[in-house]
């Protein structure tokens, strides 16, 4: 991942059979997708069940999370985004994986939630 700050998203709960071409397809659906990857165990080469994806922009990650959050579901698992943590970290100043008390907090404008007619009307200007 190239790392800058706030585009990558966490997606969790992934079935082992989600390829990086399946998991790319879906995720180009909110903006164009700079990096993808999908770790492995070092001893048998699975996948870990969760990915790293990074968006061109800090607005096309948090679309996207609020896009994908609770619609997505591959192999009968439904899928978990999230800004990743390792983002809000670096950001934050901090390398842990959560922020501390004391470490300022960028806060950030979210656009209003998508309801169910504004994702059937995004979908539909896509195709």
């Amino acid at each position: 991942m190239s790392g800058n700050t706030n585009c990558s998203v966490y997606i969790g709960n992934l079935d082992e059979r989600v390829t990086d071409r399946v998991l790319y397809d879906i995720l180009i659906q909110a903006g164009r997708v700079v990096d993808l990857h999908i770790p492995k165990d070092k001893e048998s080469e699975k996948p870990k069940g969760f990915a790293f994806a990074e968006y061109e922009t800090e607005e096309i990650a948090d679309y996207a999370v609020r896009l994908f959050s609770g619609l997505v579901t591959l192999y009968n698992r439904t899928l978990k985004f999230a800004i990743s943590a390792r983002d809000r970290a670096i950001t934050n100043g901090s390398t842990s994986i959560t922020p501390t008390s004391n470490s300022s907090q960028r806060s950030r404008q979210y656009p209003a939630p998508l309801n169910n007619s504004d994702l059937h009307s995004e979908a539909r200007k896509r195709y």
